[in-house]
């Protein structure tokens, strides 16, 4: 029997009933939706976020009567959720048929998509009745079956229908990659699409190179349409944060700055920046002494983890060094947490905190003695030797090496029945003993440090070398080479405390600028210090220089330590130090690339930017100094030649005097007899370290830099170097060539022109004057 239509309502079909009434409407609306995805899919210009402004529009305007006394717009939704729930009856068929299509297993896809193998096999066998969007979206992505994007497209609107107005958009790193709106998590488009999402939140408030965008979403091989592709993606992911983002800001949440793009988020959306302020928070009140508000603090930034750092994105973005200094920082504050809650008895609380971390992290053997002294406080000796025995094994059958002398203490605590963790006043003053108790001699790091797409490139390298985790290849050498102030080693420091959690036991550091002694004999005394640090006792070690290396060789080949040698002059300081076996690795910065190192990977660091100038002032002298005075801001970065380490000490000199106006010290800079004068500042000093710079230059070298700084200016072609010099075009090339090697030209450009760096050019007619 049919059923007749409210008053003011038609319908071509006169026979509707009411099995085909509310129920076969919302059906007609979602194949008309798919209908229409399809078609605009054809044109490439159309993404999910049509296919659903088009859905609620078709669902919006659909007249469906009201029945049982709901609303018409409830009625609309419930609609639409009985048609989705008949959809996805087939939705098990649908994954399995896509699995089977792709060659694919369970496991794979499970890995792959970031969904758990249990979630996985519930879904296919048809026991998930409403299955989360983000879990369609993923499956459809790994999968590449337009159908699966249709049904994530269609159950979006209901997902959105779980947050109201007030609720504001939240970014989530810490963990898989997610864009939340009150219960709703929204669609962050295709994986290479949220892949730039989470670069912009690992640099939130910061630009983002174009050349760091290339090299994370594509590696060393881009597509010819990559300008255009990353412009796709920012579009995409403004119109995003632009829908969800207050009404009643103009603001753009994704800006261009330069060569580059800027997310702009505030703390309270983004989890990073929350555990950032957290963790800053925590370390005061450890040093305050407040161990109560240190423990609520920590127990709250660890609150905000729900894996490693952009878990299940891509490789390159989850080994980022922000990502990695995030992870440690993690570690770092779990540590302290668990060592806090086992000096108090609280042992359950110390296992919940490092059970998931040791799941995270296999091979961190800090967590795995930390695990292991707060079990053995809850009476579980039994599992704390399990744990023991399971990595014991992972290190001897997987690395060939044995565990760390603190593994071994807390086996031999647990063993005897003592908890390390009885001497509450030592856990009070002393930081985490997982980073005390191993070498760790590098020198403070610095904070304000502007990024830089170098320290991806090198961390990568000393993370990835050869085949997977760099065992079965030679141990990786990386070399960073520049001009002197151009930041080789604090860009140095600040790779080696990213590879915390891959060279587990250490780092060691020597500096060799103030080594004037024969390079034998710095190697003898370098060697000294490394044996020593690596735990040989004072009476243990050889006298002579080559039984030296051998014991330190020795030594680096059954652990993974990493070596960090700064401001070497030449090869034969060097080559004693080279570490033997697989484990290990070699980081060393130097003026020039030293192409006899065998195996070396040469990473030049360059000057700065103009913006990558102001953003490093900025930091030191604060925010609203430079926006008063952006234009002499940017001359103040002009006059230093971009060069980071007298832009540095500009900026300290400013701290120092915060009645200066910016105006004044680039009234100071502009006389060039004085300008490397106030390029000094305590312990840094421009012109210092340009001295040391023309140490190894020869004296043919140094006249004819003379030559060409008085004749030729700023820059120069090689005509007029010849010129300048008196000799051949070939001879002149040679000669321009040597200073580039020196790093005190740059050049040739595309026109052929060499360049005098500024503070170069004046420093070099100063001392040769």
């Amino acid at each position: 029997m049919t059923e007749s239509l409210p008053p003011g309502h038609s319908h071509p079909d006169a026979s509707l009933t009411r099995d085909h009434s509310a129920q076969s409407i919302s059906k007609r609306i979602f194949v008309d939706a798919q209908k229409y995805f399809h078609g605009a899919r054809a044109s490439h210009w159309i993404d999910t976020g049509c296919t659903i402004c088009l859905f609620r529009s078709l669902v919006q305007t659909c007249e469906i009567p009201s029945w049982n006394g709901c609303s018409s717009t409830d009625g609309n939704l419930m609609a639409v959720q009985g048609a989705l729930h008949d959809q996805t009856d087939d939705l098990g068929e649908l994954v399995r048929d896509a699995r089977d299509r792709a060659r694919l297993s369970q496991r794979v896809v499970a890995e792959r998509s970031g969904i758990s193998l249990r979630t996985l096999r519930e879904i296919e066998n048809g026991r998930v009745r409403t299955p989360r969007r983000h879990s369609i979206q993923r499956l459809a992505e790994v999968l590449q079956d337009p159908r699966l994007l249709d049904q994530a497209a269609a159950k979006s609107l209901l997902d959105e229908a779980a947050y109201g107005e007030d609720d504001r958009l939240m970014l989530r790193v810490l963990g898989q990659l997610s864009a939340v709106r009150g219960q709703s998590v929204l669609n962050a488009g295709t994986p290479m699409q949220q892949s730039l999402l989470g670069l912009m939140a690992l640099h939130a408030n910061e630009s983002v190179s174009q050349a760091e965008i290339v090299d994370v979403l594509w590696g060393e091989a881009p597509p010819n349409s990559f300008n255009q592709l990353v412009h796709t993606y920012v579009s995409r992911l403004r119109a995003l944060l632009a829908k969800h983002s207050d009404p009643n800001s103009d603001a753009s949440a994704i800006v261009r700055r330069n060569a580059g793009y800027e997310l702009r988020i505030g703390t309270d959306q983004l989890d990073l920046l929350r555990f950032r302020e957290l963790a800053k928070e925590a370390e005061h009140a450890r040093v305050s002494g407040d161990l109560t508000l240190e423990v609520r603090l920590l127990t709250d930034l660890l609150r905000l983890w729900s894996g490693p750092v952009l878990h299940g994105s891509s490789p390159r973005l989850q080994q980022h060094p922000l990502a990695m200094d995030a992870n440690q920082q993690q570690i770092t504050a779990a540590l302290r947490l668990a060592e806090l809650a086992v000096a108090y008895g609280h042992y359950e609380k110390a296992i919940n905190q490092l059970q998931p971390l040791v799941r995270h992290h296999p091979l961190h053997e800090g967590l795995h003695a930390q695990l292991m002294v707060a079990l053995a406080g809850a009476s579980q000796q039994v599992e704390a030797l399990d744990l023991f025995s399971k990595l014991d094994r992972t290190l001897r059958i997987d690395f060939g090496i044995d565990p760390g002398p603190e593994l071994r203490a807390a086996q031999l605590s647990v063993l005897r029945g003592v908890s390390r963790a009885a001497d509450d006043k030592a856990v009070q003053a002393a930081p985490p003993r997982a980073e005390a108790e191993r070498p760790y001699g590098l020198p403070p790091d610095t904070p304000d440090l502007v990024g830089r797409s170098e320290h991806h490139q090198v961390l990568q390298h000393l993370t990835q070398s050869g085949s997977p985790g760099g065992l079965f290849g030679p141990s990786p050498v990386a070399s960073i080479y520049g001009p002197p102030g151009v930041g080789k080693s604090v860009l140095a420091v600040r790779v080696a405390n990213s590879c915390r959690l891959r060279y587990v036991h250490g780092v060691l550091y020597a500096d060799l600028r103030s080594d004037t002694q024969a390079d034998s004999h710095v190697a003898y005394t370098v060697l000294h210090r490394f044996l020593r640090a690596l735990g040989m006792a004072e009476a243990e070690i050889p006298r002579g220089l080559t039984e030296r290396i051998s014991a330190y060789r020795s030594l680096l080949a059954e652990r993974r330590v990493l070596v960090v040698v700064d401001n070497v002059v030449r090869e034969e300081q060097l080559q004693p130090l080279l570490p033997s076996g697989f484990t290990s690795a070699l980081l060393f910065t130097s003026w020039a690339p030293l192409s006899t190192i065998p195996g070396a990977r040469h990473f030049p660091l360059s000057l700065f930017t103009a913006e990558q100038s102001v953003r490093l002032l900025t930091r030191i002298v604060g925010k609203e100094r430079v926006l008063a005075e952006r234009q002499m801001a940017e001359e103040i970065a002009e006059l230093c030649g971009h060069l980071p380490l007298a832009i540095r000490i500009v900026g300290q000199r400013l701290v120092t005097r915060p009645h200066w106006p910016l105006s004044r010290m680039v009234q100071r800079l502009s006389d060039e007899q004085g300008r490397l004068s106030e390029l000094s500042h305590g312990e840094l000093d421009v012109r210092a370290r340009l001295d040391t710079h023309l140490v190894p230059l020869a004296s043919a070298s140094r006249r004819a830099l003379l030559a060409l700084v008085r004749a030729c200016g700023g820059s120069f072609t090689l005509r007029a170097a010849a010129a300048s010099l008196g000799c051949s075009l070939v001879a002149a090339e040679d000669v321009a060539e040597t200073l580039v090697d020196h790093q005190l030209l740059e050049g040739p450009d595309s026109a052929g022109r060499y360049a005098f760096p500024v503070l170069t050019r004046l420093h070099a007619r100063e001392r040769f004057a």
